[in-house]
This record gives C-alpha cells, structure tokens and sequence, in this order.
C-alpha cells in the first residue's frame, strides 16, 4: 500500500455536501503503514477538535511525516499541517491561520454561558498557538496575533514566516476544496469567486457548525422528523476505495442556509440536533462504514436509536453473508471471536501501556483514543449500542456490562494495566533488604517455628568399620507468622472522563513501590525493634556477645573488635569457635562517608600521620538505609552472608515475592477497583550472625 494520506475536504464532517475526512479515518490508515508517510493538504477547514486530535497522531508517528498542501490548508488544516517534518507549499496553495470561534453557548446563553465558552475558546486557541508557534520558531504570543489577525499566506509568505519549509514552484496547486471560502475576511480573491457557486452567503448557522460542531438547520422540509425512516442498503453508501482518505462529493445542490435570524428553532432543539448528528458519526465510525451512511442518516432525519438499530443490521448481515469486493467499509468488519477480542484487548493494553510509560507498551491504532473513547470502543467490540444520554452513561455501561466472554473488558483492560504498573513500582524500589536477608516461604497465618539445626562443631571421626552417629537438631526455635499489608485505588467514571491517565500510571507504580518499601520497613524493624528470640533473651544483647560494650565511632579498632566478637562465636559454651565472618555493615546515611573510607582506603584513614595500613579494608560492604537514621544516626551494625549462615528471615505466603493485585468492577460505583497487597513478614533466626554497636 502505499504511504499516501490525503486529507481533502472538511475537519472532521461534512458541512455543505463537500469531501470530509475523520480522525478514525486518518488513524485507521496510518495504523496499516510503515516507513515515511505524505500527507496531501487541500481543505478549508473544520473542527478544531478534530484538527488537533489528526495533529496529534501525525506527531507521535514513529517515521518521517511529509506534508504538501495541494490547494489549500486553512484554520484547522493548517494546524495538521504543522505535523509535517517537512511542510512544502505548492504554487498557488494558501494556508490560513486564525483564532477557533463559536457563535453559540450551551444552556441558555447567559453571562455565565458566554464567559464560559470564552474561556473553552481561549484554552483552545492557547494550544493552537503553542503548536504554530513551535513550527515558526516564536514565542506564544506573536503566535497568537498572527491567529488573531486572520492571516493568510502563500507559499513564499509561510515559508518566510516559518510555517513552511519547502515550496514546489514547478507544480500548480490543486484546485481548492470543496468548500466555502467567504467565511474568512482575508481569503484570496480566487478562493472567494470559486466559493460562488456554492449558492448564497452562509449564514451564522452555518459558520457555527464549521467551528463548533454544530449541524446546519436546513429547510423547514428538511428539518429532522419530515422524512419517515428507510433502512439504508450496503450499495446505496458505496463509495470508491483505496488508501486516499476521502469522500467523495454528493450531487444535490447545496440547500439555501438560512440566517439565524430567521431561524425559529430553539437553542435545545439545535443542541440536540448537534448531539444526534455526532453520536450517528461516532457510530458509523466506530462500525466500521463509509461516512456517506452516516450522512443518509443524518440528511433524512433519522433517530439515533433507528439509526443505530440499522447499523447493527448492517454488521450482522455483513458477518454472515461477507460479498467480494464490498467497498462499503473503510475497513474489513470481522465476526467478533475470542481471537478477535483478545486481540483488542492486547491491543488497547499496549496502547495503554506506552502512554503510561511503561515497558512492553506500543504505538499502534488505539494509541490516539482517550479513555472515554476507548470505553466506547469496548462497547461497539461487545456489540453494544452507543446510544447513551451523555459519557456518564456510556462510560458506567462499558465499566459494568458482561461482554461476550464475561467480565467487562473495560475494566479488564484498565485492571491489567495498573497491575503492570504495580508490578513496575515494585521493581524500580530502591531496596536493600534483600541483599542481608534469605527469603522464605510460608503456606499459612499461623506461627511457624524455625528450628536450628545446629551450627554443628564440625563432623565426627568415624573409625574404620564404626557407625556414623546421628546428630541432633538444635533446641532453638524462633517464631515467624506472616502479616497482610496493603490498599484500595479506584477509577471511577469521572477520572475517565477526565482521561485522567496517572490513576493507570503513576499511582498504581507509586503503591507497587511502597508495597515493596513496607517489607523494607519489616526487615529493618527487626534491626531497630530489637526483638526478644526463643531464649527470652534481646537479638542484641551482652548475654548473645553481639553488642559493644559500649558506643564508638566506626574505626580500625571498632570494626576489628566487631570482627572477632562474630568469628570468635560458639554454639555452645566451651565448643569451637563458629568463625562467622561478617559480610555487610547497614550503616544510617550519616555514617556513609565514614564507612567508604574505612573500607577503599588501604592506609588508616583516621591516622594523624604516617601511613599505616588499614587492616580493615574491604572487609565488609557497606550498605546505608535512612530507616536506621530514624531510629540512631550513630549506631551500626554488621551481619553474615545470609547465603551462609541465619540471619533474618524475609518470608512471603506461598513464596510470592511479588503484590498480589486483585480487581473487582463496582456496580454501585461504576468503576473497578484494584487492591495491591502483600503477605509478608521479616524475622530473626540466630543472634551469632549479627553485631551492634551504638555509636557515639
């Protein structure tokens, strides 16, 4: 296929029976290309959403992007077009920047309504303006007065404005779209005399409609409800096929727009008429049709619930009963199998994935849906219909609906992302509890006893032709019982709506991390709690010979004093020594600069003069943790290879070392909820691997 995109026509839908091309259009065609892609330019504009939604994923394309506008590229075309790696301007092309407008308010159109969509306008035109403003090298402000003064450029003019790069003198633009150039105060002549043959003037209704979304009130005959409902046939929207995203232009004249003075109907009859249109777009899109459907339904004044019953008709009868060379698709519309679902739902996950930054995440054709978009998504996979009052709803379906292969896949969706974020937390914690401690498994609650077996002395002789002796497990006996830790996250409707993307990211990772940090905390607690053991007796006590008699400093004397009250431990009074060597020193971060210097300098680094030797040197590895500050900015510690000997028992249930994650959907909430937890519990199992000193 080849890698050519033209976007000729309208933003987004058709407003006077011109050519028009649609984010899902533009989606679903890059997701079936590699390598650099050309976009072709010849439109006069249209939704602004729309502009930015088809900017966005040009950008976040992973090749090259090339831009030509052919005839035109004016208001929200001319934001697409700064996607371009390259822009190049044809002769006789013009590009148009200008500010979004709005004639209309939602509600009644109070104070309150205006200043409100003054504010959606200004936020708009702010992030119009960054993007200009970023392609000509100037700051946001200069941006925003060459939007404001509605300013119109050939192509030398945007080349030296540095809205374009490249101007292709040797080829005469296109002719300009279809589309009607009389809106703009600074169109060219030649754009204004070509619009003529669109009939009269439009009206406010109908700028309206370009800027806002609003669809054109028509004819008091053609008005929605006059024209009684027909199934629409697969052939009758037939439209050419190919990788050119467009329409192509329908053969009625253009009705008479009527001004809005003269327009008698109500502020909540226009705005319902603008919302049948979209959600009829929406689904048409979201089935898989050619955009002329959506324009049949729309033009005879057909229900959402009508035309949304027929779009369904059209599915089913195109799963069973597929025809070669159906082009009333603008892509294949499969039987919904589990291949298929899970494909989607892998698909979505990796989207996902890569927008919450973590790794396995891709780009890829659900990457430019926002979360309320996918939800509808989940909806039109389940084959449900999408005819709601208001996101809210949609939203609450798609959360709490059984599709086809049981729990929703919203949820699911949204569930398995956060658990990897989970998951990513817990790795990225920066811990080192495992490095002195042996990791254990437990398969209950209840206490657990971990009975020595004895740091045996060393093996008996066995004389030629003697018996071997059975040697006797150790009496002592330390409990361990694991604990439960852990917390609720919910998404609810509201933070989809707000495709609020941190509750799938960062606050699942920043709770994989504090599940990881709280077993931390265990093991440290051990070190500081300074638990009693099996024999009554503290892990640190002069009784156990592993703690100084008093506090000092780290130095040569200390540390070798440390050395060989652990080699020089016993299993029992008058046995052998056990000639444990320390391996580690947990230290507080206040004691880091010391122990460094203890350990990498080969002379005494706490000498007046001279350069005698450090015989301590390398002996231990150093590791700090501000849990010991908390409890002693002074005291330190040194403890065994947990390889070796018993040290500290980090145990989890069942051996999972890992939060367990859990999600459940709410139907009182509409939302799902996940719960990360972690069964856990860090305990002692011998004092002679351990020594402290209080410091001083």
């Amino acid at each position: 296929m080849s890698n050519e995109i033209h976007l000729y026509g309208s933003v987004g839908a058709s407003f006077w029976d011109e050519e028009y091309f649609t984010p899902t259009q533009v989606r679903e065609q890059l997701a079936q290309m590699q390598g650099p892609v050309t976009v072709r330019i010849n439109s006069g504009g249209g939704f602004a959403q729309d502009g930015q939604t088809i900017y966005t994923m040009l950008v976040d394309y992973p090749d090259e992007v090339n831009v030509i506008v052919d005839g035109a590229a004016a208001s929200a075309a001319s934001l697409i077009a700064m996607a371009g790696d390259t822009v190049t301007m044809r002769l006789g092309a013009w590009m148009l920047i200008h500010d979004p407008a709005q004639m209309f308010t939602d509600g009644r159109g109070t104070a309150k309504d205006h200043i409100d969509l003054a504010g959606q306008l200004d936020i708009i035109a702010d992030a119009y303006a960054a993007i200009y403003a970023k392609r000509a090298g100037v700051d946001r402000p200069a941006a925003r007065e060459v939007m404001k003064a509605d300013t119109m450029m050939d192509g030398d003019a945007a080349i030296a404005a540095g809205y374009a790069t490249h101007m292709d003198a040797d080829t005469q633009a296109a002719v300009a779209a279809r589309f009607d150039y009389r809106l703009y105060k600074n169109a060219p002549d030649e754009l204004v005399r070509a619009s003529k043959e669109l009939g009269v003037k439009p009206g406010k209704t109908a700028v309206l409609a370009m800027f806002a979304g609003q669809p054109r009130l028509k004819k008091e005959n053609d008005m929605p409800g006059n024209t009684p409902s027909q199934p629409v046939a697969a052939d009758s929207v037939a439209t050419p096929s190919g990788a050119q995203v467009t329409a192509q232009p329908q053969a009625q004249p253009v009705p008479e727009v009527q001004p809005v003075a003269q327009q008698s109907a109500a502020p909540d009859a226009t705005i319902a008429e603008r919302t049948r249109a979209r959600r009829i777009m929406d689904a048409v899109a979201m089935a898989g049709f050619k955009p002329e459907m959506a324009n049949t339904f729309i033009d005879r004044g057909d229900t959402l619930e009508s035309a949304l019953d027929q779009i369904r008709a059209q599915q089913i009868s195109a799963q069973e009963t597929p025809q070669p060379g159906d082009i009333t698709r603008t892509t294949p519309v499969a039987r919904v199998t589990r291949d298929g679902s899970d494909k989607f739902r892998t698909g979505a996950q990796m989207a996902l994935m890569a927008k919450v930054n973590l790794t396995g995440g891709e780009r890829n054709e659900f990457s430019s849906l926002s979360l309320p978009e996918l939800a509808r998504e989940c909806l039109m996979q389940a084959g449900e219909r999408s005819g709601f009052q208001d996101r809210r709803e949609m939203i609450g379906r798609a959360f709490t609906m059984n599709g086809a292969h049981g729990t929703s896949d919203f949820a699911n969706i949204l569930s398995n992302v956060m658990g990897k974020a989970a998951l990513a937390g817990w790795d990225e914690a920066e811990e080192t509890f495992h490095l002195w401690t042996r990791k254990g498994t437990l398969t209950d609650f209840k206490e657990n006893k971990r009975v020595g077996a004895g740091l045996f002395d060393a093996l008996p002789a066995v004389p030629e032709g003697g018996e071997y002796k059975h040697g006797t497990v150790g009496d002592r006996g330390e409990g361990i019982t694991l604990a439960t830790y852990g917390k609720l996250i919910k998404i609810t409707r509201q933070a989809i709506i707000n495709d609020d993307l941190s509750l799938l990211g960062s606050v699942p990772r920043k709770m994989g991390r504090a599940a990881r940090r709280t077993v931390g905390n265990l093991a440290y607690a051990v070190l500081t709690g300074n638990p009693n053991l099996a024999d009554g007796v503290a892990l640190f006590h002069a009784d156990h010979n592993n703690l100084a008699a008093s506090g000092t400093v780290p130095s040569i004397t200390s540390l070798s004093a440390a050395r060989t009250a652990m080699k020089t431990q016993k299993e029992k009074a008058g046995g052998p020594s056990l000639n444990i060597r320390p391996a580690y020193a947990l230290i507080p971060a206040a004691l880091e600069t010391e122990f460094d210097q203890l350990m990498n300098s080969t002379v005494d680094p706490q000498a007046s003069k001279g350069h005698a030797r450090n015989p301590v040197a390398g002996m231990v590895e150093p590791i700090s943790d501000a849990r010991l500050d908390d409890d002693s900015a002074t005291a330190w510690y040194l403890a065994a290879d947990p390889n070796a000997h018993d040290t500290i028992e980090v145990a989890y249930l069942d051996g999972n070392d890992a939060p367990y994650l859990e999600e459940r959907t709410s139907w009182t909430s509409d939302g799902v909820e996940m719960k990360v937890r972690i069964d856990a519990t860090a305990a002692p199992l011998d004092h002679r691997t351990f020594y402290k000193n209080a410091g001083s």
